[in-house]
This record gives C-alpha cells, sequence and structure tokens, in this order.
C-alpha cells in the first residue's frame, strides 16, 4: 500500500475513533482516583503549612496552568511555540495596569487579560498557521522578544525594567485573598477550570482533528480537515489560558516585571511539557512537578542546577522519549 495511503487511513482512524467502553471496574477506578486527588488537594493547605512550601504549591498551579495550555499547542497539535511566555505575560500586564491604574476588579481584570491576549493570538496564529516547522518556531521567538523590549522599554506604560508594583490584592465575590492558603485554592479553582475545559476540548471531534494534524498534516487535509482553522484555534485557546496564569501570577506577586517573560520561561515550560509526556493532559502536571522539584532540590548547586536540569532532559529524551508519563492523547 502507497505511503500516503497508509498516513491516511491512520487519520481516518483517528478521526472516527470514539471512546471505547468501559468496564464498570474501570470507571470505579477512574472515579476513586479523581476523588483522592481532589480530596489530596483540598486538604494539602492544612498540612503543609510552611509558608514557602505554600508559596512553592502555589507556583506549581501556575506551570500547571502554563504547561497544560502549551500542550495543547505542542503535544496535541504537534507546533513548538518558543514564544508562550509572551502571551503570560500580556496577561499579568493587562491585570496590573488595570487594576492598578483602573481600579478594575480581579475577575473582570482576568477576563479581560484573556480575551486581549487571544486577539494578539489570533493576529499571530493567523500568519503562524501559513509556516511549519522551524519558521513557526522562529516566528513565535520574535514575537516574545518583541512583547518582552516593547515591556522593557514603554516606561510610560509598563514601567521599563522595574515593572508595575503595588497590585492591589484581589477579591473574589467580595472575599478578599491574602494569605498563601486563600491563593492555592483560588489558583486550585483556576487550575480545575482549565484541565476541565481542555479535557472536552481534546476528547472532542477538535482534539481528534487536532491529533490528526500533527500525526500527518497533509494526510488530515486531503480527509477534508480544514487545518489552518484547527491551528489558530488550538495556538488561541492556549494563549487564554496562559494569560489566565499570567493575571493570577500579576495578583499572587503583587508586581509584574519584563524579566517574568524571558524565553528562557518559555524554554522551561517546553521542558515541562516534554519530560511530563506529550499528548496526554495529566503528564504535564507529572512533568512540572518533577522539574519543580528537581529545581529546589539543586538549588543549593546554583552554578550546577540548569546544568543537571538539562542532564535529567537529555536522560528522559534518551531513554523515554515520550516522556515519563506521555501516552495516547485517548486515555485521558
Amino acid at each position: 500500500m502507497p505511503e500516503g495511503t497508509v498516513h491516511e487511513a491512520e487519520v481516518h482512524a483517528v478521526l472516527s475513533a470514539r471512546s471505547k467502553p468501559r468496564s464498570n471496574g474501570t470507571i470505579k477506578k477512574k472515579v476513586v482516583g479523581l476523588s483522592a486527588a481532589l480530596v489530596i488537594a483540598l486538604v494539602l493547605p492544612q498540612v503543609v503549612t510552611n509558608t514557602y512550601w505554600l508559596g512553592l504549591l502555589n507556583f506549581l498551579i501556575i506551570y500547571s496552568i502554563l504547561c497544560l495550555s502549551l500542550n495543547l499547542i505542542l503535544g496535541f497539535t504537534g507546533l513548538l511555540s518558543l514564544g508562550h511566555a509572551a502571551f503570560y505575560g500580556i496577561g499579568a500586564y493587562t491585570t496590573a495596569i488595570l487594576m492598578t491604574r483602573y481600579h478594575v476588579g480581579f475577575l473582570p481584570a482576568m477576563l479581560a487579560s484573556a480575551m486581549l491576549a487571544l486577539v494578539f493570538s489570533l493576529f499571530l496564529g493567523i500568519p503562524a498557521s501559513k509556516v511549519r516547522g522551524d519558521y513557526f518556531t522562529l516566528l513565535t521567538i520574535a514575537f516574545g522578544e518583541i512583547f518582552r523590549l516593547i515591556a522593557q522599554a514603554w516606561i510610560g506604560f509598563t514601567g521599563g525594567a522595574m515593572g508595575i508594583v503595588g497590585i492591589p490584592i484581589p477579591k473574589v465575590f467580595g472575599m478578599p485573598i491574602r494569605t498563601e492558603t486563600q491563593f492555592y485554592y483560588l489558583g486550585l479553582i483556576l487550575l480545575a477550570i482549565t484541565f476541565v475545559c481542555l479535557t472536552i476540548i481534546v476528547q472532542s471531534r477538535i482534539g481528534r482533528a487536532l491529533i490528526a494534524i500533527r500525526e500527518d498534516e497533509l494526510a488530515a487535509k486531503s480527509m477534508g480537515i480544514n487545518t489552518p482553522w484547527y491551528i489558530i484555534m488550538a495556538f488561541t485557546i492556549g494563549s487564554f489560558f496562559a494569560a489566565v496564569a499570567g493575571s493570577f501570577l500579576a495578583v499572587y506577586q503583587t508586581t509584574v516585571t519584563p524579566s517574568n517573560f524571558r524565553l528562557e520561561e518559555s524554554c522551561l515550560m517546553i521542558i515541562m511539557v516534554i519530560v511530563g509526556g506529550m499528548g496526554n493532559l495529566w503528564a504535564p502536571l507529572a512533568g512540572v512537578l518533577i522539574m519543580t522539584l528537581a529545581t529546589e532540590m539543586f538549588r543549593s548547586l546554583a552554578e550546577y542546577r540548569m546544568l543537571i536540569i538539562g542532564g535529567i532532559m537529555m536522560l528522559v529524551l534518551l531513554f523515554r522519549p515520550q516522556g515519563i508519563f506521555g501516552s495516547s492523547a485517548f486515555k485521558d
């Protein structure tokens, strides 16, 4: 059978795939596992009372939202975006400006930030959908660096290198969020919303179309998939949730600076997604946990820390190229 026909057959199988009927035992195990994870997440701040570790948990939540959103672009669509930190920054700066200068509440500011990131990603996604491979990656790098340089140079609007400070504490339905524990629960709600929304997307026909594009774009196109439209959709949805993480960062840190959104941040997100496993919604969460703990463990070896982290990634790529917990997207 010709190679092109084989690829088309594989893509057709992806598009026509449906969730296999699960036995009652499998469903019960999944429900028990999710319930246990939820209970642990809810009681964790009551067990971990040290403010340092609670702060670390809050950053785990931020990076989990970021990596989930990046996984939709990288893991499910197969597009290497090195500009994800820019949309993270758009969310943070928009929230900071709206709350400090226009006294907008946190929830409206977060929604406005996410929508603005969606608009910018749409403008970038339209030309980006016409290029592939290295050209797509270079385009996202350029966008990320342009954002960082504008944030650093536009002193009157963004505060320049000093950034924006004194962001007021957020209020959610009238309740002020001040403590590490309160921020943890707020972040946990945002993470849960992100996870549920992305789960609905990837388990729908949209998700199957994205995977078909990742496996073979030409074959997917021949099967009638509007590939540019789906690529733009994945890019904008991923950017939307990256801005949500940025908005949370702004109120959590009470300050934002251009150094928070460098190219290194995008690279770190990609490492977390790859180490955990691409094309699986649960796997990046494990990648975030592993890489964050590795960073903390080697903090005393500051000059060698990045070398050690790079070594961990090389080992994963050599012996587990699909990621530590990587598997088929339909197993989520």
